[in-house]
């Protein structure tokens, strides 16, 4: 099993490697981001938010580590902000996509959006759990993941064209 640190390295790297490939998203879409329909402008935003979250809780907590902060509390003040950060995806996600008019072709499928939003809420749930009861890196880890998947998820969306009425 990874040492937290080690583990916390791989986000790291992982997190600063899918926000560098958003240039890719931004070539590959050969359009400038001023001319991008709203619902992908939102998608571009979901990675770049996801994955800088990502980078800044891992650093956060790596830093915490290193000064000689406590393993437990350590976890519980990474998932404290990480339910932070989650809770602000929900609801800006949300209050974007309820904008949408429901003629719009680009409007997101409902089923898909209910399966994002209610794993960001549960991630949200773990990790306050995780801030004032558990302590545990496991779950600040699973909340990590969670977010670095929206990155994931966002970029590929992108990059296929998923929604884009040309």
């Amino acid at each position: 099993m990874l040492a937290p640190v080690a583990t916390l390295g791989i986000l790291v790297e992982a997190s600063v490697a899918i926000a560098g490939f958003s240039g890719v998203v931004v070539v590959f879409g050969r359009r400038e981001a001023q001319t991008w329909p709203p619902i992908d402008r939102g998608r571009f935003r979901v990675l770049l938010s996801t994955s800088f979250g990502v980078l800044f809780l891992s650093l956060v907590t790596l830093v915490l580590l290193h000064a000689g902060v406590g393993s437990a509390t350590t976890w519980r003040i990474g998932s404290m902000l990480l339910a932070l950060i989650a809770i602000h995806e929900v609801t800006s996600h949300f209050r974007r996509v309820s904008h949408v008019p429901s003629d719009e072709p680009q409007r997101p499928n409902t089923a898909i959006l209910v399966i994002l939003i209610g794993g960001t809420l549960t991630a949200f749930v773990l990790n306050l759990g995780n801030a004032f009861v558990l302590g545990e890196f496991w779950a600040f880890l699973a909340g990590q993941v969670w977010l670095f998947g929206l990155a994931c998820y966002s970029f590929a969306q992108l990059l296929l064209g998923q929604g884009r009425v040309e």
